[in-house]
Formats: C-alpha cells, structure tokens, sequence
C-alpha cells in the first residue's frame, strides 16, 4: 500500500483516539500526528519511504565534504610543498570524489538516528533515545522485515509508552500502537492491492501472511 494511504489511516486512528479519551485540543493535534507517524514507521526500514523521507539526505553531506575538499585542496596548492601538498591534495580529491560512491542512503537514516540518539541521551529523553536506537537499528533490516512484525510492533509500542511518560498525555500509547499496527495489516497479501505479503510472526515462523 502506498505511504500517503498509510498515513490518512493513522490520522483517522489519532482522530478516533482523541475522540475515545476526549482530548484537548492540542492533545488532539499531537494524536493525529503521532498516529499519521507511526502508521509510516514501519518503513523506516531499507528502502521503506519513511526512511527516504526522514532521514538527513545524503546530497548535504556530499556537498558539505566537497566543500571541505574544495578547501582543503586550495589550501594545499598555496600553502603547502612537495608531499605535503600532493598528500593534502590526494585528501581534497577523496573528499570530493568519495562520498558519492560510498555515502548511502541507508548510512544517512542511521546517522539520523544517531543524531536523535544522542539528542535523547542529552536531554534525558529515554523516548527519543530509544527512537534513535530503533531507527539505526532499522537502517540495517531489508525493507518488510522486522520492522514489519510482532517484534517491530512490541517495541515501538515501548517507545510510545515512554513517550506517554514523558508528556503525561492519555492516549499516545494506543494511537502509535493501532498505527503501527494498522501499517502491518494493510501490507498482508490478504487484500487483493498487494502483490507480496508480510513475515508478521518472523524469526518464529517464515510464513507470509
């Protein structure tokens, strides 16, 4: 199923959440996007386009270290001599040249992760730390994988859970919950739009469903 059906399903989900828990207005705003959210994370997985779209793109960094390059060469060419020049020109090139062959985009949603790792460890956020975790975690895991099982659901309902902690806001547990689940259920072969099903049971049981 395409991402933008994912997502207007996870809204009606945060919509019927904050309905079912009578929600103040800004606790109904923040339902809604939590459910459009996390009815999208499962593919935050390789080639998952939740990762395509969250994730730092790999162009900033290319330019970012052709830019380095750039001036790191010219520095070489004018202020440095024989080995050290051709050494800091050597570096400038790689710089330059590299990222392009080597930079990834799975290596991009896992130093997104990174970054919201280490947001979460300073700022003594442990939903945001372990959001980080399960998105670095994710950029290694095959598109309708793990992330699209019982295991992915566990431990994004774990996360929701701390977040529900942390905002003291009823409700954000089960609307990133059903709009996990939501995303699973919608990827089964059962309905006749989708070619090819989900392992929901995996590493227990192979079988598509």
């Amino acid at each position: 199923m395409k991402g933008a059906s994912h997502a207007v399903t996870g809204t009606a989900i945060g919509l019927g959440t904050a309905v079912l828990y009578d929600a103040a207005p800004a606790a109904t705003g923040l339902l809604i996007l939590l459910g459009s959210v996390s009815a999208l994370a499962p593919d935050l997985d390789t080639n998952g386009r939740l990762s395509n779209r969250i994730s730092l793109h790999r162009k900033w960094l290319w330019y970012t270290l052709a830019s380095i390059g750039v001036l790191l060469g010219t520095y070489s060419l004018v202020m440095l001599q024989g080995v050290w020049m051709v050494a800091g020109i050597a570096v400038a090139l790689s710089l330059i040249i590299a990222p392009r062959f080597l930079i990834k985009q799975r290596f991009m949603v896992m130093l997104s992760g990174g970054v919201l790792t280490g947001i979460g460890w300073f700022y003594s956020e442990d939903w945001l730390l372990y959001f980080g975790l399960f998105t670095i975690i994710c950029s290694f895991l095959p598109h309708r994988g793990l992330t699209h099982t019982w295991i992915g659901l566990a431990v994004f309902a774990f996360i929701a859970w701390e977040l529900e902690k942390s905002l003291m806001i009823n409700g954000i547990l089960t609307v990133c919950t059903l709009g996990y689940l939501s995303h699973i259920l919608l990827d089964m072969k059962m309905l006749p739009f989708n070619k090819k099903g989900v392992k929901l049971l995996q590493p227990l049981m192979n079988k598509e469903f």
